[in-house]
């Protein structure tokens, strides 16, 4: 009994989850969708829509030629696409040079494949078109970000460069000149109608509900991705240096404390407690969606690493108060999600005497500010993606 096109791509995530459970788990999270036979879409693709829905558009006759085991490896390169977030990064670059590069990363060096199904019989890695589609050349450095291999393209002057196009080498033989062709269709990226915080939030979370299921099976050469999507969006080290100099650390000289080298009167020792302070006030009123709140706690727990942090909720009105500790972001609860007036909380630090060595606001910009003459301490303002209005006063950072 011949398997739909359906059974098939399930029978290929079932084998993931058994052979490589941290991509099958992924493969298992997406929804997957048939393209009706006639439309443009003639392999497969992947793209985020509907506010996070991770979807991946499959033509039927495509992958009814294909053998189970080499749907599997297009599988798990539409997974690794979606881990790296190639659908949001394009910006205005060449099209097909980022397309190239984007295969690059997944697929690894044709000696090295990142991606395939290894017969336990040949030990060969089975993937469709091995010898036609896009590998690192063997000259390049193997473990590039997608941009820098867009940049050596475009250095190379082959932006154009796909499979088919030859010419002749040294000896006669006739040689393909291009790069090769990608394994499946780019274009269905462009449907992505989430912003890049959005699709970071959502791989994120998808990528550690993996990683929890299947902890250390997570492919090794997907490590920095996996950490970039965890990074904070400011660097908190140069700014905070700037507002707050020698008293930025964890590392200070104190006479609290005795020096454990030279035990004697008058040498100081060395305290591990931080010894700047940093109010962070958090926009939380119904604009902030819960992926830009996650990302909010990402910027503040690397700032807990710099200084003694304390957080200020608020909306219209004060929702909390509170010291915030490393890892505190798992158990902080969130109050408020209605209007918004960001003068407010900073009236509330000057009124109860709380203003810190600097002051971070973290807001999307849609609402009002405290007027520049009242503001007489260090301030920085965060604002997200598409944000409203800047303040008047202090440093501004607009996230990117």
């Amino acid at each position: 009994m011949t398997m739909s096109p359906g059974d098939k791509l399930m029978n290929a995530r079932c084998r993931l989850m058994t052979m490589e459970p941290w991509y099958g788990h992924i493969a298992m999270s997406m929804t997957w969708v048939a393209v009706p036979v006639g439309e443009a879409l003639k392999t497969m693709g992947v793209r985020i829509v509907n506010g996070g829905e991770i979807q991946c558009l499959y033509h039927p006759p495509f992958v009814e030629k294909l053998s189970l085991e080499e749907l599997y490896a297009v599988v798990q390169h539409e997974i690794e696409h979606v881990v790296r977030l190639h659908c949001v990064r394009n910006d205005s670059r060449h099209p097909t040079a980022w397309n190239i590069a984007a295969d690059m990363c997944v697929n690894g060096l044709k000696s090295r494949p990142r991606i395939g199904y290894r017969d336990s019989t040949t030990n060969r890695m089975i993937i469709p078109h091995m010898d036609e589609i896009v590998w690192i050349p063997e000259d390049w450095p193997e473990n590039e970000t997608t941009e820098c291999y867009y940049e050596m393209i475009l250095k190379k002057g082959r932006p154009d460069g796909f499979w088919g196009d030859t010419g002749t080498n040294n000896r006669g033989e006739t040689v393909r000149q291009g790069f090769g062709r990608t394994l499946d269709d780019h274009d269905v990226w462009r449907e992505t109608d989430v912003s890049m915080d959005e699709a970071r939030q959502v791989v994120r979370d998808l990528v550690h509900h993996a990683t929890e299921k299947c902890p250390g099976t997570a492919p090794g050469h997907l490590s920095e991705a996996i950490n970039d999507l965890n990074r904070p969006r400011v660097n908190w080290r140069q700014l905070l240096h700037h507002y707050l100099g020698k008293h930025l650390g964890n590392r200070r000289v104190t006479f609290s404390r005795r020096n454990r080298r030279q035990d004697q009167f008058g040498m100081p020792g060395i305290s591990r407690r931080a010894a700047a302070t940093v109010n962070v006030i958090v926009d939380t009123s119904g604009s902030i969606s819960s992926e830009i709140l996650k990302q909010f706690f990402a910027e503040i727990e690397c700032i807990s690493h710099r200084a003694k942090t304390r957080v200020l909720q608020w909306d219209h009105a004060f929702q909390g108060w509170s010291v915030y500790r490393r890892g505190c972001w798992k158990g902080m609860a969130i109050h408020g999600r209605g209007g918004t007036d960001m003068a407010a909380p900073l009236r509330w630090l000057l009124d109860n005497r709380k203003i810190a060595d600097a002051q971070v606001m973290l807001t999307d910009g849609f609402c009002n500010y405290l007027k520049k003459n009242e503001v007489q301490f260090p301030m920085i303002t965060v604002i997200t993606p598409g944000g409203g209005t800047e303040p008047q006063y202090g440093h501004v950072v607009r996230m990117k």
